[in-house]
């Protein structure tokens, strides 16, 4: 498959040019993510003067020049040429073994529908398709994609351009190049540091609902992956190897490789103090920021703890570095779905916690049998809060306390990411970000994201206590059990059936893969069925707009009502957009002043059109009729003059 092959010859590229800059930061298995960081950046505020596919071409010849200029500069390389391409050809082998396994994976599971995937690719094309920055919402037409954060995209949509692949090969590729990026990254970390082997046991495990669906023998549930990550009573409860098998190309899925490079190095300046890594770790914090704006406070408060803990003040100084890549995306950006911080009122029981969060007791051990004193005084002192409906805190609270009072002593790095981890988790039994979501389901979102983050931070801090061997026993143990869910997965594979790499190959159930694939090619406008109600999101309405990159009259309304939600126009808008497409396809006049309203190019008669609605061909035919293979009509719209 000629797109693969470019895709990888593109990562290569990128990540041999930016050699000299992971060399510098003190990591060089990080290249191919500075690579896609660094050209995704320039990329993007290109963007904001001409077309994407031109700002690719623009930033590639930009980004060559630059790191090709850094290789020359560098004498210090030159001394160590050898080393230097052994450890990337190293790096570049370890991220095709991983590339590879998520690609066979993805060959039994390849389809783009389901969970938020829909919306993905449609945000994916929206962005390639777009003449200017914020991108072009598809579900919308005549609106910017100006309400979320998207430039985790961009990067997958310059791979795209370069690679001439069409993006249902290439939301694929991207998945598997997400995947591929933290496995490879880390694994090279464990390389380097084999006290760290623990680290990917953990990071790789799942939840301990599985074991709970196995001991009540519903067998089927154990492994499905909405059972395993809806724990917590109205909220979603994803752990990082759920997230990366479920394969939306979703914010918290393309944040885990930049959260694990930050981690990794973090480690790095504690250990060697290097200024180089520190310029980098400020970026890529505001870079986070428009990827996943979630990660940006928790890391925030992370690199802060360490810089106050070795008394590395200068890192203050360095902070606003953070906001370069902020600042252009503060000005675009209209956020209408945050109302602002609310306080919790549906707090988490303790057995749902314990299940959705389980690497929480690792370190729960851990303070029990290394300071049993202080962790039987503050077990006691929470107990009172158990009753109080904050029963996290009995859990929380003293391996808080064990954690810190090490922390303050020894400054670990393990210590001060247990440390913000637990923080985090108590934070959002505390406040929550006012969003859409209201009632039991208030702090869906907020636990939701802090939730992956979280499950990040402790995989990497494990910690061993003095007294060793009963320790060593349970973790042995514990891991096990938590790993009954990835090779449960792995087993149940080949039973999903063999299918390729096409995201929408699925589409010739419909007969309509054909007419999909033809309106690639084109631009404009189309009307197309967009659900039951105007505010439908989550099915395979919408699917001509997501597949091809055309910008839809309306579609995925669900999406579009939570995106703007605090704009009280929205739903007015859904509301009439919906009652328009119907007029189009039912009415027996074509009424031109609607199509104008909307600037239509092409109108859709598919299967869930003469589905779903009493279609009046016959005023069509005023139309020019640019697709038929009997399954799927297309019509251009011509507009008489005047």
């Amino acid at each position: 498959m000629i797109e693969l092959v470019l895709w990888l010859i593109n990562l290569c590229i990128l990540s041999f040019l930016s050699l000299p800059i992971a060399d510098k930061v003190g990591f060089r298995s990080l290249s191919k993510l500075i690579g896609l960081v660094g050209i995704t950046y320039i990329t993007w505020l290109i963007s904001f003067l001409v077309e994407f596919k031109l700002a690719v071409l623009y930033s590639f010849i930009i980004f060559v020049t630059m790191n090709s200029l850094i290789w020359i500069s560098s004498l210090k390389l030159a001394k160590e040429f050898k080393k230097l391409i052994l450890d990337f050809f190293k790096a570049e082998f370890l991220f095709l073994i991983f590339f590879f396994i998520y690609i066979i994976y993805e060959m039994f599971n390849p389809y783009i529908i389901g969970g938020e995937k829909m919306s993905d690719i449609a945000i994916l094309n929206g962005i390639i398709k777009s003449e200017g920055m914020p991108p072009l919402d598809l579900n919308l037409a005549g609106y910017r994609f100006d309400c979320y954060y998207y430039v985790g995209y961009i990067s997958y949509a310059v791979l795209t351009v370069l690679s001439f692949a069409p993006t249902h090969i290439s939301y694929n590729l991207a998945c598997a190049t997400v995947f591929s990026l933290t496995l490879s990254i880390l694994t090279s970390f464990i390389l380097q540091n084999r006290d760290k082997i623990v680290v990917p046991f953990l990071l790789l495990a799942g939840n301990l609902k599985t074991l709970q669906m196995l001991i009540l023998g519903d067998f089927n549930k154990a492994f499905d992956f909405w059972t395993v990550t809806r724990v917590i009573e109205g909220t979603i409860n994803e752990f990082p190897l759920a997230t990366l098998f479920f394969r939306d190309l979703h914010p918290h899925f393309m944040s885990i490789p930049l959260q694990v490079a930050f981690i990794i190095s973090l480690y790095n300046w504690i250990k060697e103090d290097r200024k180089s890594t520190l310029v980098f770790m400020v970026f890529l914090l505001g870079f986070m920021f428009v990827v996943n704006s979630w990660d940006f406070f928790t890391y925030l408060f992370l690199l802060t703890v360490f810089a106050l803990a070795y008394k590395r003040l200068y890192v203050f100084v360095t902070l606003p570095l953070a906001l370069i890549p902020i600042f252009p995306f503060h000005i675009t950006v209209s956020v209408t779905a945050v109302k602002g911080i609310g306080f919790v009122s549906q707090r988490t029981d303790l057995l749902s916690f314990l299940m959705a969060q389980p690497l929480v007791i690792i370190p729960f051990v851990y303070a029990m049998i290394e300071d049993r004193k202080t962790f039987f005084i503050a077990l006691l002192a929470s107990l009172p809060f158990y009753f109080l409906n904050f029963q996290v805190l009995i859990l929380i609270l003293p391996t808080l306390s064990v954690i810190l009072k090490r922390f303050v002593e020894e400054r670990s790095f393990e210590h001060g990411l247990i440390l913000t981890a637990l923080i985090t988790l108590t934070a959002v039994e505390i406040v929550y970000l006012d969003d859409p979501y209201s009632g039991k389901i208030e702090r869906l979102n907020t636990v939701f994201k802090t939730y992956v983050q979280s499950w990040i931070l402790l995989s990497f801090g494990f910690v061993r206590p003095t007294y060793k061997r009963m320790y060593k026993i349970f973790t042995i143990i514990f891991i096990a059990i938590l790993w009954i869910y990835p090779l449960g997965c792995a087993i149940g594979l080949p039973t999903l059936g063999f299918k390729g790499i096409d995201g929408i190959e699925y589409t010739k159930n419909y007969g309509e893969y054909d007419a999909l694939v033809f309106l690639q090619k084109y631009e404009g406008v189309v009307v197309e069925y967009p659900g039951k109600t105007p505010f439908e999101s989550y099915t395979y309405a919408g699917r001509v707009s997501a597949y091809t990159g055309l910008q839809s009259v309306l579609c995925r309304g669900g999406h579009e009502l939570f995106w703007r939600y605090f704009d009280n126009k929205t739903a007015k808008v859904l509301i009439q957009r919906w009652n328009d497409i119907r007029k189009i396809y039912e009415d027996e006049n074509l009424d031109y002043s609607i199509l104008r309203k909307y600037n239509v190019s092409f109108i859709y008669v598919g299967y869930l059109e003469r589905q779903n609605y009493n279609v009046s061909y016959e005023k069509f035919s005023k139309l020019k009729k640019i697709y038929d293979d009997g399954n799927v009509i297309v019509y251009k719209v011509i507009y008489p003059e005047g």
